[in-house]
């Protein structure tokens, strides 16, 4: 009786979405994924033990991402289809890592010795290519780098790791894309456990994204200026000196899961 009772507070709390209709318009609040993400993100991390058991509404979610065409995609605004790009590849990585839980690290989940960004898992049918799931890399380096050529997507992806920038405990949605976008990279810089500042020794130890990714911060005039726009009170003032070096610190691929209490 009192799992029923859990069970039916739970829906009323936090309802599925429900199939649409021919003609209803798309939820661009993304308001299923935001009660997904309020309840389940703490701080930097992911209660994947807790998501594994409830994982309705995560699924709904995506099947409503699902039923989107390329047709009616084309349609919408660039910062709509942003968020929803954006919001696909979240919700995936959560959806991946929550059916293989538990696991040390995201890169444990392989299948025929290709790694989980390069597997067909991404449940949109009608993005299909040769009949094959789009990938999460595809998702990444085919669609949200190229088409939007934004450096701060890097700071909203997430890739279940902790040295990946924080995930963010609301979905990404049009109306506040730009604001969400500013402040999720302004939270990641001013971690200290994922950027150092040191201005003494002339030194920015940053994540290992500005390495990977560098070219990315060239139409900003280069990681250091990029970072300029966005990290904490006065390291604006010396960053971008030709002096100060840009070192990479260690990337930690351990899973992003709430730690045991």
């Amino acid at each position: 009786m009192k799992t029923l009772l859990s069970v039916l507070l739970f829906l009323i709390a936090y309802p599925a979405p429900c199939a649409r209709a021919e003609g209803d318009s798309f939820d661009h609040s993304h308001a299923a994924l935001s009660a997904v993400l309020e309840r389940h993100v703490e701080g930097d991390r992911v209660d994947y033990a807790a998501l594994a058991k409830a994982p309705a509404a995560l699924d709904a979610y995506l099947t409503s991402l699902g039923q989107v065409t390329p047709e009616e995609l084309a349609g919408w605004e660039r910062d709509q289809a942003y968020a929803f790009w954006i919001n696909v590849y979240n919700a995936t990585t959560l959806q991946v890592v929550r059916d293989a839980y538990p696991l040390a690290s995201i890169r444990d989940i392989k299948r025929d010795e290709k790694e989980v960004w390069d597997l067909a898992l991404v449940p949109l049918p009608a993005f299909a290519q040769d009949g094959k799931r789009l990938t999460l890399n595809q998702v990444e380096h085919e669609i949200l780098r190229p088409r939007y050529e934004d450096p701060r997507v890097h700071a909203a992806v997430n890739c279940a790791s902790e040295g990946c920038p924080p995930l963010l405990a609301q979905a990404f949605r049009a109306e506040d894309l730009d604001a969400q976008l500013d402040a999720q990279v302004r939270v990641w810089l001013a971690d200290t456990t994922r950027n150092q500042f040191q201005r003494g020794a002339k030194t920015a130890r940053v994540s290992k994204i500005f390495e990977w990714f560098a070219a990315d911060f060239e139409s900003a005039g280069g990681p250091k200026r990029w970072i300029a726009r966005y990290a904490p009170e006065g390291v604006a003032a010396w960053i971008t000196g030709d002096d100060v070096k840009l070192e990479f610190l260690e990337y930690s691929w351990k899973l992003n899961q709430v730690r045991a209490q």
